[in-house]
This record gives C-alpha cells, structure tokens and sequence, in this order.
C-alpha cells in the first residue's frame, strides 16, 4: 500500500512538473493596465475618465516633440489627464461637448519642459543664513518654488535630494490639486559614506561650517550599509535614487544593484574616479560634469548613461558674481569632500563631448540659492549653454521635453503631444525652433489637464 502510494506520488510530481514547464500553459506575464503616474508605477485600479471635461486647442502650430515638422493650424483634445487627439485641424475633429475651447492662432503648443535636477528644499536668498531652518520653512520655501516652475512652463521636476519628506508631500499636494506646481519625482536623502557629499560638516556652496558640525552623521559604510540606505528610501516611497561621492566601488555597486534589483533608478553627483566606478556599474544619470576623466564619456556611451550637466549652477556671471548652486568661481573651498578646481570652459567641453557621442541630455538647473530671482531665469540660462556645447535648437528643446521625460523613466507618459499621453502642455507666444528666447513668452500651461496658466 505504501508502495502505491510513493508511485501515486512520484507520478504526480512528474505530471506536475510537466505541466509547470509545458510552453502551452505557462503563464505570460500581463501588462497592469493602469499605473501611478510616477516612476514607481504602483498598480491602480482603472480610471474611468469618459466622464471628466474636454479641453481643445485649436489653430497653434503644434510642436509635438516626436522630431518632424511642426504642424500648421493644428488641434489638440485633451480629457482628463490625457491627450485623445493631436494633428492636423484637417483631420482632427473638434468635439462638440468641449467644456473649454482655446484659440491658439498665432502660438506655438509644445509639451511641457522638464528640469531633472531641483532641490525644493535648500536654503535660498540673499539673506541666506540669516534664518533658522526647519522642514516647515523648507516647505514653505518649496511651494513657492513649485509655482515658479509651473509658471515657467515647467510642468514635471525631479528632486533629487531633500528634507525630510517635504518634497513627496509637495508631490502629493500638487497631485490632490492643493497647490501649483510640475508634477513632481523625488530622491529623498543623498546616499554617500560617512564624510561624503551629503554629509559633510562644511557647507560645499560657502565653505561654513554647518550648525552642530551638521548633527549626526547620516553616512554610510560598506556595501550592506549603502544597501540598507537605499532600501529605507524605497521605503519612504522614492521615486529616485540619490548617491554622492566619495564612495568605494564595491559601496556604489551594491547601492546601484540593490536601487534596481526593487525597480528604482539611480542618479549620482560624482567626479573622478567615482564617476568612472558609478557608470561602470549601471547608474542611470550623471549628475554635473565634475572633474570627469577622459573615460567617462566613452563609457556613459557604452553603458547608457544619461547625463545632466546643470551647467549654469557654475556660471559665476549672475547677479552678485555667484552662480545658481552659490559656490564661488573656480573650486569648491574648504570642502574636505570635493577638491578640484571647476572650469566652466571644460564643463562644456565635455558635454559637447557627450552630445557628440549619443550620451542623452538633460536639463537641470540645481539651484538651491536665490532661485526666488534666478527661476525661471536659470533654467532658461541652462538651455543656452547647451546650445554653446554645440547642441541645436530642436536639440535643446528634445533635452529639455522628450529626452528628458526618457531620463526621468517616464518617456511612455511625458515629454511628446500624442494620444495617451499626460496631458501637460506649454503654449508659447513664438517659435522656440527660431529663438529659444521664446519660450518665455508663455501664453497657457496646461499640468494633468487642468489649465493652471492663461495670460
């Protein structure tokens, strides 16, 4: 009998075991049909937008980011959060239940811009250190900052490093429509070891020394360390990844695993050596083009990193001498973790470099300071050294909408006009292709749908 029963059982597992493996009934992993709007892409029950209202432009001639020609007198639908239709007036019908009609004859619609690299959080103004600082003033600081962005026509924005959790919850007040701003993707705390950009005792912009010699270090050391780090903030529900150098190999490669290994990108403000190590191992994008060595190109190349080189918060010719990132012309001083000089002629050297080679461009400003009078300015700024490293005006304009929706990990939702879609929308006063002084004659912003600025 117990003989039988160890056949029965053997048979069993067998058939089992041809079943599981036979290609006719093993199972397909299902696309989820409906996601958050992030890069996260947590499963959502699905959406139905056949009720919400109907928004047209009409009569603009529509940039709509895909690389061809820009299209005369054309229409663009939007419900809800999503494009329907974008063309031709000729072959665009415009519905007859549209709750706003827009005439935009004379302008130019485009999708909205993207600047990947922000803090909303860090201190700003003249007056800089005047204040005491808390996550409630960071706050308040980041919301008036949102505005600005979308303002500008900024209508999406990384964060990549912040206070506490301010600047998830300005994602979630933005999202619940509470405030103004870009839809927002954050990184949480910097990653670095101990002593490491992140968690230095001396301020990198001034070279003071923080209050407290900066409270408790926040480093970490070793790989299960950096790992450990990184799981906290998937945790606290990152979007993004933020590692800064120094660090040692097997400490970025076990972050940089670990970050993708849970479905979350990795972005590092580096130089050197752990540059090379960083894009060695995966990193997603290149934060800044700092004391890059003559390999980092090639190898951004062969392994496909993005780079944002936020070039203009090293520009030292703004208002006060000082750039956007307020660190004095020519070096990072009494900075134990960053010493090297900073040459603004090699920081365009190398992304021509970059653009050259096919490495993607992004647009960050990284302006913690004084961006109060300096934003939308320096993002503007921005874009025009890009065009002195050598990339054209369709060039800049791919880098700052659909090369940097692709880097931000949301090239399927943002950054082209085109059915399904996000529905954010920059309407300009005059051709951007011609002078991308152009862009900041904004006439309407559209974010999610909703329009949040008509001029």
């Amino acid at each position: 009998m117990a003989d039988r029963r160890m056949v029965r059982a053997w048979v069993s597992g067998m058939l089992g075991a041809v079943v599981l493996s036979s290609p006719v009934v093993a199972q397909t992993k299902r696309a989820i049909p409906e996601t958050t709007d992030d890069v996260r892409r947590i499963p959502i029950p699905p959406i139905d937008r056949s009720r919400e209202p109907i928004l047209v432009l009409t009569g603009g001639t529509l940039i709509d980011g895909r690389g061809g020609a820009p299209i005369a007198n054309a229409v663009v639908v939007t419900q809800g959060d999503r494009i329907l239709a974008a063309g031709p007036a000729a072959s665009t019908p415009v519905p007859a239940n549209a709750a706003r009609t827009i005439d935009a004859t004379g302008m130019f619609v485009m999708p909205g811009l993207i600047d990947l690299h922000i803090h909303f959080t860090q201190q700003r103004g003249p007056n800089m250190g005047a204040y005491s600082d808390s996550p409630a003033a960071a706050a308040i600081r980041g919301t008036a900052l949102a505005s600005q962005l979308v303002d500008a026509g900024i209508t999406a924005a990384r964060d990549v490093g912040t206070m506490d959790d301010v600047a998830l919850r300005i994602k979630e007040a933005v999202d619940r429509g509470i405030i103004r701003g870009p839809r927002v993707m954050w990184s949480g705390r910097i990653i670095s070891s101990t002593s490491g950009h992140g968690d230095e005792v001396t301020s990198t912009a001034t070279g003071r020394q923080k209050p407290g010699l900066g409270g408790a270090s926040h480093g970490n050391n070793g790989p299960w360390e950096w790992r450990a780090a990184v799981r906290e903030q998937v945790r606290v529900l990152a979007d993004w990844i933020k590692l800064g150098a120094p660090g040692d190999q097997e400490e970025i490669a076990a972050a940089i695993d670990e970050a993708h290994s849970l479905g979350v990108p990795v972005a590092i403000d580096s130089y050197g050596k752990y540059t090379d190590w960083a894009i060695a191992a995966g990193v997603d994008t290149l934060e800044h083009p700092l004391d890059m060595s003559d390999q980092a190109v090639p190898l951004m190349k062969k392994h496909g990193t993005a780079f944002v080189p936020t070039i203009g918060a090293f520009d030292n010719l703004l208002e006060g001498g000082y750039p956007t990132a307020g660190i004095p012309t020519g070096g990072f001083y009494h900075t134990h973790s960053r010493r090297f000089v900073i040459d603004q002629g090699d920081h365009l050297k190398r992304v021509a470099e970059a653009h050259r080679a096919g490495v993607p461009i992004g647009v960050g400003t990284d302006i913690p300071f004084e961006n109060e009078v300096r934003y939308p300015d320096a993002y503007f700024r921005e874009l025009d050294y890009l065009r002195q490293a050598g990339l054209s005006n369709a060039d800049v304009l791919a880098s700052a909408t659909r090369v940097g929706a692709t880097i931000m990990r949301m090239g399927d939702k943002l950054g082209t006009v085109e059915p399904g879609k996000i529905a954010d929308l920059l309407v300009v006063g005059a051709n951007p292709l011609a002078d991308l002084k152009n862009l900041r004659q904004v006439r309407y912003v559209v974010a999610d749908g909703k329009v949040v600025v008509a001029r």
